[in-house]
């Protein structure tokens, strides 16, 4: 009889709006579903999430059980609050945790969301150390942090982890170069396995998707150009979009990737919707608002070409085989698609003019088939390497 393993994931939660986010937790459960079946394992999965409840997630062709506990901050406050008899249940199933793997929503691990965002994802660190968990950071984004009370927050949970998996170079480098962790190996985002079923469009129309980061739009949280963009982005989405509406054969569909029910500074849905109003063209359409990240995924699958300033949207075309066309805003781009992915078209919207921007998305557009090759050869070449070396670490931090 096959000994049942209880594993924790902090830093994922399917149900979010953010389909990037979702796409972490659903492809993070399929590929431990994956290990599970490939190696006679015996896994019981707790999201450490602020949903509660037993939850079955579709994931490809099957559904998969999983608890879902509440997280909490780490503070007193918090704390106390967990010993409470309505909440003393998510507590006792965290005792019981073998193991936490950790998400960190795939780019929070830094500060460049703030202290808040930040603290967030490190006290499910501290929560691992406080009860003597053992816990490995999934791969993510790491880094940067500028602020020097975070960094020595940060670098002490990337020194106590078990593991260490960051998703692009830049980040390995990082952890490399300024850790004493030895146990460190660069694999691939978790959302390159997700599973999907590919839309068919019309043939007669070149597809072309674009999604408009409402959080780009709005000047981030802070709403004074947050990210630092040397790029004007409402302006250049603007431009993007007159030039798509210009070419005759071109249906141009906008696909927000952050879908909220309510007016907030993270909603593509809504900016897009206002967009889509403002042009009224019988060659735009408007995306369907996605119930899960396979139905975005499933979506975008279906184009000819993609732009995007949502990393995992911009992941979704480049997994299926989309040519992509990433506008950055930080450096979670650069080190995935450049850097690791060996892939050179991108808006760098940080340090790049829109007429730079611009100019080179046209160029990428027009050479559609160059970008398809390269993807191909990525693919094989260094992502299903990766997704098999991540399956390989995963299984060693389980067994270990």
């Amino acid at each position: 009889m096959k000994t049942k393993i209880k594993l924790g994931i902090a830093g994922i939660n399917h149900l979010n709006g953010n389909r990037g986010v979702g796409a972490l937790a659903i492809s993070t459960i399929y590929l431990l579903d994956e290990i599970a079946n490939e190696n006679n394992l015996s896994l019981e999965l707790y999201a450490i999430s602020n949903q509660k409840g037993l939850h079955q997630i579709n994931v490809g062709n099957k559904k998969v059980p999983v608890h879902y506990i509440l997280s909490n901050r780490f503070d007193v406050k918090s704390i106390i609050n967990l010993i409470k008899p309505k909440n003393l249940k998510s507590l006792l199933s965290y005792l019981k945790l073998d193991i936490v793997l950790c998400m960190g929503e795939g780019d929070s691990f830094s500060d460049i969301y703030g202290l808040q965002r930040f603290n967030s994802i490190n006290d499910q660190h501290r929560f691992a150390r406080l009860f003597r968990k053992k816990y490995t950071l999934l791969p993510q984004t790491i880094g940067p942090f500028k602020e020097k009370k975070i960094k020595k927050k940060a670098f002490k949970s990337i020194n106590s982890a078990f593991s260490i998996l960051p998703r692009d170079s830049q980040s390995y480098l990082y952890v490399k170069e300024n850790t004493k962790i030895n146990n460190i190996s660069e694999v691939i985002d978790i959302a390159f396995c997700m599973p999907y079923a590919k839309n068919e469009f019309s043939m007669n129309y070149i597809n072309v998707g674009l999604n408009v980061s409402a959080l780009l739009w709005n000047g981030g949280y802070t709403k004074n150009n947050q990210f630092g963009l040397k790029s004007n982005y409402i302006d250049l989405i603007d431009e993007t979009i007159k030039y798509f509406l210009s070419i005759p054969n071109v249906k141009l569909h906008l696909v927000p990737h952050v879908v909220l029910l309510n007016n907030n500074v993270e909603n593509d849905y809504q900016v897009t919707l206002e967009l889509f109003d403002k042009y009224k063209n019988d060659n735009l359409i408007l995306a369907p608002f996605f119930l899960d990240p396979i139905q975005a995924k499933s979506y975008i699958a279906g184009l000819d070409f993609f732009v995007g300033a949502r990393m995992h949207s911009c992941i979704a075309a480049f997994s299926s085989g989309v040519p992509v066309f990433p506008m950055a805003y930080s450096r979670k781009f650069n080190g995935l698609f450049k850097d690791t992915l060996q892939y050179e078209w991108m808006g760098d919207c940080v340090n790049e003019s829109n007429d730079e921007v611009f100019t080179n998305m046209k160029d990428a557009f027009n050479n559609r088939e160059l970008l398809f090759n390269k993807i191909k050869s990525s693919t094989e070449d260094i992502v299903k390497p990766r997704l098999i070396l991540l399956k390989e670490k995963i299984k060693e931090i389980i067994i270990a």
